[in-house]
């Protein structure tokens, strides 16, 4: 593999052994916003495509409302994107309220990229589902964790914080703004009803 995707390779590789060395590299490269805003678009594709793709593993009938929905790409694109970029807003302004330095530019290319890297671990878990599927329960949980020790050091990295507890309170906070805004903007469009 040579190229971009051997470039790609090692910055995930780098990512998720050691995340605040890959996100100073990927925050170093600083491509342009137009590049972020694409990257967005093809990582939501991509994981709507990857949702669509799991479904196929549920039994039929039996799965979730809320995953039917959002592999649906008319909503889940939209639905997806919006998701991330609210997020990116949470990442920056909150992390701006306790003193970081992160900016809403990077906040957005921290997310696409991660975002990224959990797409192919959920096609990954796929298809270690369709093999040996009691493992998939197991590797879901395991891969969870990862991914919330790995944003928690990108997001400390991204505003030069130290302490990684404060980071996991001020995520988890900002886990519930994100959710509610997502729910009310949704609610708004009539696309997800609250009862």
């Amino acid at each position: 593999m040579t190229g971009l995707p051997a470039f790609v390779a090692d910055l995930g590789r780098e990512t998720l052994r050691a995340p605040r060395a890959g996100v100073r590299r990927l925050l170093a490269m600083d491509p342009p916003m137009e590049a972020r805003w694409l990257g967005l678009l093809l990582v939501t594709v991509l994981s709507v495509f990857v949702t669509g793709l799991s479904l196929l593993l549920l039994p039929p009938g039996s799965e979730p409302g809320i995953l039917a929905l959002l592999a649906d790409p008319f909503v889940g694109v939209p639905s997806q994107a919006l998701s991330l970029v609210i997020a990116a807003a949470a990442i920056a302004g909150i992390g701006r309220l306790f003193g970081g330095h992160g900016g809403f530019a990077d906040a957005l290319l921290l997310v696409v990229w991660i975002e990224f890297l959990m797409t192919f671990a959920q096609a990954g878990e796929l298809a270690v589902m369709l093999v040996l599927p009691p493992l998939g329960v197991f590797l879901a949980l395991a891969l969870l964790a990862w991914f919330l020790w790995v944003i928690v050091n990108a997001i400390a990295e991204l505003h030069g914080f130290r302490n990684l507890a404060l980071v996991l309170l001020g995520l988890a906070g900002g886990f519930v703004v994100v959710v509610v805004a997502l729910a009310l903007v949704l609610s708004g469009l009539g696309i997800l009803t609250v009862t």
